[in-house]
């Protein structure tokens, strides 16, 4: 039987491998493995974990954002901690995460209410990439104990910590779990790596906020391909056709407040002796340097897989900040070297 999840879109419980809700029709997000490179994704953990992937440790006095005054990324470093609290920074390998906040989740959602005598928590966390390689990180990592007890994760929220990271990129997001209302001791455990048994594990600290905030990089990236542009390689041709806002008819299916949809309209054509995939799930987006939502609303979503000689052509549609200065798409050309192009957005 399919595990069961709650529709981010209207609250109704659908199959986590349903394609769309079948009660308004939203097309359901699927996790930060996408799809076809997933065994390619696994390969590249398990090479990171054979080169010396080291435990967590602080990290040391690189700025990369704001923290209150009381817990300042400016201190010195101190020794590997067994668990970290609100405002704790860590260093993981190549990524640097920090534990932003904590605190109680009320859901707006009549149908979607934890059960009698329990509630619902979340942890709020950063993470930015300081390698040279893609790093993913997904909310599927992460598992909670009550008082011992493993705990269910809660699936309603719209802001869940789900992204692949390229070099320098950087991502917020909040993990959410349902647990007994008088639970005495909450702790989360991080598992960087499924390869190894190795946890990094957080103390749920109730109502905090530690008043971090990402500095924003509104570095652009060269070369950077605009609208009309063409990327070529010996088996792939890529014509940025458009870019435009997008203004979705679903009721169900709207961009937060402060956001909006972007659509990008690409044409791929195979230059190869075999076959390509052209797909959405291909490409990431980042305002600021932050990494944004990928939305899949639209019904010419680019998704095929071409032959020799022939092309495809669709959309790929992301949910942005108003505000964001700078913000670029960026093709995942070859997972097993994360060689990227990045197209701007405007």
């Amino acid at each position: 039987m399919s595990r069961m999840i709650h529709c981010k879109t209207c609250g109704a419980e659908i199959a986590a491998n349903a394609k769309t809700c079948p009660a308004c029709g939203a097309k359901n997000k699927k996790p930060i493995f996408k799809r076809w490179w997933f065994i390619a994704l696994v390969v590249i953990i398990i090479l990171i974990a054979i080169g010396g992937h080291g435990g967590a440790k602080p990290m040391g006095t690189q700025q990369i954002g704001t923290v209150g005054s009381t817990k300042s990324n400016e201190q010195p470093t101190p020794e590997p901690k067994s668990i970290y609290g609100v405002g704790d920074i860590l260093q993981d390998g190549n990524m640097q995460i920090v534990y932003v906040a904590s605190g109680d989740y009320v859901s707006d959602n009549e149908f979607i209410q934890p059960k009698d005598g329990n509630k619902y928590i979340f942890l709020d966390f950063a993470f930015i990439n300081t390698g040279t390689s893609d790093t993913a990180i997904s909310f599927y990592s992460f598992d909670a104990y009550a008082d011992g007890y493993s705990v269910d994760m809660f699936y309603g929220a719209d802001d869940d910590l789900s992204a692949t990271l390229s070099a320098g990129r950087s991502t917020t997001g909040k993990i959410y779990f349902e647990v007994p209302s008088d639970a005495k001791e909450i702790e989360v455990e991080y598992s960087p790596n499924a390869f190894l048994d190795r946890k990094i594990k957080f103390i749920y600290e109730g109502n905090q906020n530690s008043g971090f905030v990402l500095e924003p990089n509104t570095t652009r990236t060269d070369g950077a391909i605009s609208v009309g542009g063409i990327y070529e390689s010996s088996a792939l041709r890529i014509s940025y056709l458009s870019c435009e806002k997008y203004v979705s008819d679903n009721m169900f299916v709207q961009a937060k407040p402060g956001y909006h949809f972007i659509s990008l309209e690409f044409e791929f054509e195979n230059l190869g002796d075999s076959d390509k995939l052209a797909s959405s799930f291909s490409f990431d987006c980042y305002a600021d340097g932050m990494a944004c939502d990928s939305t899949f609303i639209r019904d010419d979503d680019l998704q095929a897989t071409i032959s020799a000689g022939r092309k495809a052509k669709g959309t790929v549609t992301f949910e942005v900040p108003d505000a964001a200065e700078v913000i670029e798409a960026e093709f995942n050309n070859n997972v097993w070297t994360s060689d990227r192009v990045a197209f701007t957005i405007k």
